[in-house]
């Protein structure tokens, strides 16, 4: 009996070697895991909120044009656009549909 008792102490202490071994192996490895997945959830949130902060710019920018051509396009009268040379066009021709096209060629499609 003592010696079946010596017997799997001796093969309990060799394999608590490799089972320590083993998960202090796989704790480091998880570790690792761990350690790059922040870094790539810190540089991911810091990716994102860069591009909130282009979209916010371009945003603001677009804002702006927006305004800008507004304010053009209020301007644009014929006389103030006579200042530039500019005159209103003439309509020299005005061809009528005739009534037998019927009504898929009046709604703008062709024949």
């Amino acid at each position: 009996m003592t010696r079946a008792i010596a017997q799997t102490y001796k093969m309990t202490n060799d394999y608590r070697a490799h089972i320590a071994a083993t998960l202090f192996g796989l704790c480091a490895f998880m570790v690792i895991l761990y350690a790059v997945n922040i870094y790539r959830t810190i540089s991911s949130t810091i990716a994102l909120q860069s591009t909130q902060a282009h979209v916010a710019a371009l945003s603001s920018a677009v804002g702006k044009l927006d305004s800008q051509y507004l304010d053009i396009s209020l301007s644009a009268t014929p006389s103030a656009l006579s200042k530039y040379g500019l005159s209103q066009g003439k309509v020299s021709a005005f061809i009528s549909s005739p009534a037998s096209l019927g009504s898929v060629a009046m709604s703008g499609h062709e024949l």
